[in-house]
């Protein structure tokens, strides 16, 4: 790789920093590289996800990434017929230039590739650069892909991933496949009924839940237990009233307090004050007879 580019750039350090990181990794799944000439183009080759009509199947094509990156994603082009994509022809994905909206920085090469390998199996729904091929097709180009070399690469898709990984780690690469594919609808009804039932399935799971709770309230074992209502028994009548005139009994004795409370006792201790003279209230209305007086006639 030619040191023609400015290191001190966000996006060549970043490039720069992804493409050592996937050189040193060996994965069983794909293969991703830049080019010689232009970091800003990679090549990549896909394994055909598993249980699928593209399980056979090694897919080759093109990842432009823009001045920007990785503020703004890439796009994407396929160059070996597979049934599910466009040749030549930039794609329309959640993680492509189509969508900058659902871009996020964090995400990367890695992520792109690992977000293709779950749309293989989705549906085009019409998308820019979809195509809705039959399995049988679809099969027949993933057996031809494995033989089918790029003119830049110069090297079959076979050969980039060769079929000597252990079972182990082809299960493992599997599961992290992340599924991108429901970040993505362009049919909105799509969006809005996965949204009702999702909102329905949590109320009526909340209701279960309350209904439950309902239950248990009402139920004979948590009436009986309550210590203020008394358990009565139906099938002998003279337990069922001697157990509720004792518990009737217990109640009115705890009824009754045994020493009275401060507000009572605050209340007696008032009565019994002592009150002043009538003779003492007398002096004072007189007093304050004339000092209205002298108050009136000073003024007038």
């Amino acid at each position: 790789m030619k040191e023609t580019y400015n290191l001190k750039n966000p996006a060549v350090k970043r490039i720069m920093q992804e493409a050592r990181e996937l050189a040193t990794e060996s994965c069983y799944e794909y293969e991703a590289h830049p080019l010689e000439d232009n970091i800003f183009e990679w090549h990549f080759t896909v394994r055909g996800p598993g249980g699928t009509e593209f399980e056979d199947g090694r897919y080759h094509g093109r990842i432009l990434l823009p001045a920007e990156y990785p503020f703004k994603p890439p796009e994407l082009i396929f160059l070996t017929p597979n049934g599910r994509f466009e040749l030549n022809t930039k794609v329309c994905l959640s993680v492509t230039g189509y969508h900058p909206e659902f871009w996020q920085p964090a995400w990367g090469i890695r992520t792109v590739i690992l977000a293709v390998m779950g749309f293989f199996p989705t549906e085009a729904r019409g998308a820019i650069g979809g195509l809705d091929y039959t399995k049988e097709e679809r099969r027949v180009f993933a057996k031809k892909s494995k033989t089918w070399t790029c003119s830049v690469c110069n090297i079959s898709n076979n050969e980039l991933l060769q079929d000597t990984a252990p079972h182990h780690q082809k299960n493992n690469q599997e599961d992290n496949v992340p599924d991108f594919s429901l970040s993505y609808k362009p049919n909105n009804s799509t969006t809005t009924t996965t949204t009702t039932t999702a909102s329905t399935s949590s109320n009526g799971q909340r209701d279960e839940l309350d209904q439950q709770n309902q239950s248990q309230d009402a139920s004979p074992s948590s009436v009986g237990n309550s210590p203020d209502i008394p358990s009565q028994s139906k099938d002998n009548p003279a337990t069922a009233s001697s157990s509720s005139s004792s518990s009737s009994s217990s109640q009115f004795t705890r009824s009754i307090p045994t020493q009275p409370p401060a507000s009572s006792r605050t209340s007696i201790d008032t009565s019994t004050t002592r009150r002043p003279p009538l003779w003492l209230d007398g002096l004072i209305g007189v007093l304050l007879a004339l000092l209205v007086t002298l108050i009136v006639r000073r003024f007038l």
